[in-house]
């Protein structure tokens, strides 16, 4: 993905942007959305985690139904997958000032504003029926945090459905923080098998997968 002209492509050393800054987060997906080419790239990678994420979401609302945030929505991939599926009353939020605009373009959301997963989040308690980030946990700094914050805003009975990468779970010991969360009586979990993540990519191919997980928020203080 390397033309001699234009340089690389913003997302060909993707796995090792783990570590950035927000700021060099922010400055790598305004770069790369601006152009109109991020999309094409994660599609161009086999990128199916938002159209997972909005069937896990489907499930999830066949439950408890209402609003759902999409937490980290980037250009808006989820939002299309969820207005696909008749899931249409969705509040967009992410990091970067061009993803925002791009989300907002899509038609999808019914607000689509800045939102900083490593801070704490300015809904009320309980307001969504599901949260969902696809894509996003790979920037989040504090895991445990971040999971407690987005369960506060949800229903009980709601849930919340992200995706990590295999790699980054084992380094940020993510089986211990959902296995705390669920003793907590928080939630309940439910986590995939490592499944393909971007397997056209080169450093990523069948290397580097992707789990799925949807934690259930307890009702009356328990987690089931």
């Amino acid at each position: 993905m390397t033309d001699s002209t234009t340089g690389p492509t913003p997302g060909e050393d993707l796995a090792a942007q783990s570590a950035a800054t927000s700021e060099e987060v922010a400055a790598l997906y305004d770069t790369w959305a601006s152009g109109g080419d991020y999309d094409r790239d994660v599609d161009s990678w086999g990128y199916v985690a938002p159209a997972q994420i909005a069937e896990m979401t489907t499930v999830a609302l066949a439950r408890t139904p209402g609003e759902v945030l999409d937490a980290g929505c980037g250009t808006g991939k989820v939002g299309v997958e969820l207005a696909q599926r008749g899931i249409h009353d969705v509040v967009g939020g992410d990091f970067t000032p061009v993803s925002v605009e791009a989300a907002r373009q899509r038609g999808v959301y019914t607000a689509v504003d800045h939102l900083d997963l490593n801070q704490p989040l300015r809904f009320d308690d309980e307001r969504f029926a599901a949260t969902v980030s696809a894509g996003v946990f790979t920037y989040v700094t504090d895991t445990d945090a971040t999971l407690r914050e987005l369960l506060r805003i949800v229903q009980p009975g709601g849930s919340v459905l992200f995706t990590q990468r295999t790699d980054l779970w084992d380094e940020r010991d993510c089986d211990a923080i959902v296995s705390s969360l669920v003793a907590d009586g928080l939630c309940s979990a439910d986590v995939s098998e490592p499944l393909p993540y971007l397997p056209l990519h080169p450093d990523f191919g069948d290397t580097i997968e992707i789990r799925y997980v949807a934690l259930r928020r307890g009702r009356l203080g328990t987690g089931s």
